[in-house]
């Protein structure tokens, strides 16, 4: 299906003015570079910390050939500032004049640590989101206001069907308090796989909650993985794929190998959600496009399944050999069988074991479209995609070790 009127986007985005935080990060560079360079956004403001030069120099460490281009269109306007500050640190001449003309907020800006604090992940994650939708009231003419969450906000729940609504985890306002009171939770992570994913579930709840005359779309990708083709393939950024970054880990320092997985997959047939960050970009501006509200996901079931066995295969396929080294070897044992203790990996990453379906169905209505924006695979083979992913990881690892014999020499 061709773009028609109705669904072309670049009439409407040349219309739009944006306020995207986060761009120098994986989502948000891919956003940053679809706004600017597929689609003719009439204007783009971008936060950013520390000066412009900053920003341009991380932008140029993961989209290199891009940033020239994008800086050239004079459509992006980069904004100094800091989300942990009182209203981010704007310039309040440059805040007004955002005021005056921004249409859409995108909030991509995070930490994706799984190691931070409680405490520390409200102030990250959290307490910026619920500043920025009350800076917002003041915006005249917003109409849309995009959060970017995560589809693991839901990990307290048990295996099964995970459906494009809120699932609480328990009263969020009294949640918020107490860990900005005590530090964390006294019930701790109150079921969920980290803090960071605690959090965002709170966030999700409080964003809605207080306030219910805000356009709001909520994303929630799965884990994000590098891009099929934009800004080029392969696109990614250090600590932001979980996928790729256990490949990596692994590849550099096995562990046991032993996984605790759902009692429905005992051979590691459950999903391993991932979907590439160019299609989960498509899916946000498709959605924005489309005046979606509420909650969606952008996961595998845009793209295409794979299963915890399957990453591994890969992982044993492309191990780099050393002298005396032993071929890969992964069990999987029942959740509910703790005799043997899980690897360090499995016991950081405990989304992998599990076995969630994550609904796609607001996003269905896109699968035929075509255009700047399609997410239509064509002839995009995941396996070998995920096979070229693993070779360059293994490849990146057998030259760092390299380096670091020559420099012992």
């Amino acid at each position: 299906m061709h773009p028609t009127a109705a669904h072309d986007p670049l009439p409407f985005f040349h219309k739009q003015t944006i306020f995207l935080t986060g761009g120098t990060g994986l989502v948000g560079g891919c956003l940053l570079f679809k706004l600017a360079m597929k689609l003719d956004t009439g204007k783009i403001y971008a936060l950013v910390r520390g000066s412009p030069e900053r920003a341009v120099s991380q932008l140029r460490d993961i989209i290199p050939n891009q940033v020239d281009a994008i800086l050239a269109t004079n459509k992006v306007k980069l904004v100094v500032g800091d989300i942990c500050e009182h209203k981010f640190g704007i310039d309040p001449v440059v805040l007004a004049e955002m005021a005056r003309t921004v249409t859409v907020i995108i909030h991509s800006a995070a930490s994706i640590s799984l190691r931070t604090t409680q405490r520390e992940c409200v102030e990250i994650n959290c307490l910026p989101v619920l500043q920025l939708a009350q800076m917002s009231s003041s915006f005249e003419n917003l109409s849309k206001f995009v959060f970017i969450s995560t589809a693991y906000a839901n990990s307290h729940l048990p295996d099964g069907v995970i459906e494009e609504r809120i699932y609480p985890g328990g009263d969020a306002e009294q949640q918020l308090s107490r860990i900005m009171e005590a530090g964390s939770l006294a019930e701790g992570l109150a079921g969920f796989t980290h803090a960071y994913t605690l959090v965002k579930n709170i966030t999700e709840q409080l964003l809605l909650s207080r306030n219910p005359h805000l356009p709001i779309l909520i994303v929630r990708p799965t884990c994000i993985a590098p891009a099929i083709s934009q800004p080029h393939p392969y696109y990614s950024r250090p600590g932001s794929s979980p996928g790729s970054g256990y490949v990596q880990r692994y590849m550099e320092s096995p562990d046991s190998g032993v996984f605790h997985v759902s009692s429905f997959h005992p051979t590691g047939t459950n999903i391993v959600d991932e979907i590439p960050v160019d299609i989960t970009a498509n899916l946000i501006l498709l959605h924005i496009m489309h005046d979606t509200r509420g909650i969606v996901h952008a996961g595998s079931e845009s793209y295409v399944r794979r299963t915890l066995a399957q990453l591994h295969q890969t992982i044993i396929d492309h191990f780099p050999r050393r002298p005396g080294s032993r071929r890969p070897e992964f069990r999987y044992l029942s959740m509910s069988d703790r005799r043997v203790p899980q690897g360090r990996y499995a016991e950081f990453l405990k989304t992998f074991g599990r076995d969630w379906h994550f609904s796609n169905a607001a996003s269905q209505k896109f699968v035929a479209l075509e255009g700047p924006l399609s997410i239509a695979l064509g002839d995009h083979d995941a396996g070998r995609f995920m096979d070229e992913r693993a070779g360059l990881i293994s490849a990146d690892v057998v030259r760092r070790r390299s380096s670091k014999a020559s420099a012992k020499l």
